[in-house]
């Protein structure tokens, strides 16, 4: 096997961190030698683990496949890849493999990740109307977590615009969470594009998903926060994406409305107050990176 498909071979079988997956994908032009390299990253892991990941990579560098094919209609986008966008790479902790499903075309878009509250208001879901049809004809796509409330009104939106929109999801592509969300994931899955960092059966944990929302965030030319809890996760995903010099933007709200003292917080920090979709589309670049 070449570099990059033992390293998706060590993606599928799910016994590597993605910071060994890194390091193994630093140094492909060692490819023949990547065993050492393993072991001296396996200081503080236990033995059997270690012992695991000997025999997964031993088997690999024979040239023996350890994991079964992904499914049809899929394919993995790696860190070796020139297709893998270079803004992604600019986030702590990229992912060195993605399983991805639809159209990688999407990733040459520039691209707004919208996020917010899984309870949003009929503020919130105004807002989301008219923010982003607008954006879509702009040849702007859509980027947020395929989580309830503004994330999958946000895909919903731009699939009725006829626009491009990208999920990135906290589990494996088999899986799909929430429930309710199957249909939009496999229409999603064929017409638009969604993305895993996680191999193909990984179940939803809670722990997965601030890697889901590094992804969001560092996909994202801008992400705009429509309605959130002064606590939220959106909060946290606009934390990422300033951490990786993402324009963040907010929809104002009322001062007394607890689903918007996030998003007013965010603006009183810096973040821009969006209006109109005029208000996104001033600051983004003129082409994708």
């Amino acid at each position: 096997m070449d570099a990059r498909t033992s390293l998706c071979q060590l993606f599928l079988s799910g016994a590597f961190t993605n910071y060994q997956l890194l390091l193994l994908a630093r140094h492909a032009a060692d490819f023949p030698h990547w065993q050492p390299w393993l072991a001296a990253g396996q200081r503080r892991i236990k033995p059997a683990k270690c012992a695991q990941q000997t025999a997964i990579l031993t088997a690999v560098l024979a040239d023996r496949p350890v994991a079964p094919p992904i499914a049809a209609g899929t394919q993995l986008l790696t860190v070796l890849d020139s297709a893998y966008p270079l803004r992604l790479l600019e986030i702590y902790d990229p992912p060195a493999v993605l399983h991805c499903a639809g159209h990688l075309a999407l990733l040459t878009q520039r691209t707004v990740g919208v996020v917010g509250t899984r309870t949003c208001s009929a503020y919130g879901q105004a807002a989301a109307a008219a923010l982003v049809p607008p954006l879509c004809a702009a040849d702007v796509a859509i980027v947020s977590g395929l989580a309830r409330g503004i994330d999958s009104l946000a895909h919903r939106l731009a699939m009725g615009a006829a626009g491009s929109t990208i999920g990135v999801i906290g589990n494996g592509l088999t899986h799909f969470y929430p429930r309710e969300h199957t249909a939009l994931q496999q229409v999603m899955m064929h017409d638009q594009l969604v993305l895993s960092p996680f191999p193909p059966t990984t179940p939803p944990r809670p722990y997965q998903f601030p890697q889901r929302n590094r992804i969001i965030a560092g996909l994202s030319h801008a992400l705009l926060v429509i309605e959130a809890r002064e606590r939220s996760g959106s909060l946290i995903t606009a934390s990422l994406a300033q951490d990786a010099n993402r324009l963040v933007a907010a929809v104002p709200g009322r001062i007394c409305d607890p689903l918007s003292a996030g998003c007013n917080a965010l603006i009183a920090d810096g973040a821009i107050p969006v209006h109109s979709a005029a208000d996104l589309l001033r600051e983004l670049p003129d082409e994708a990176f």
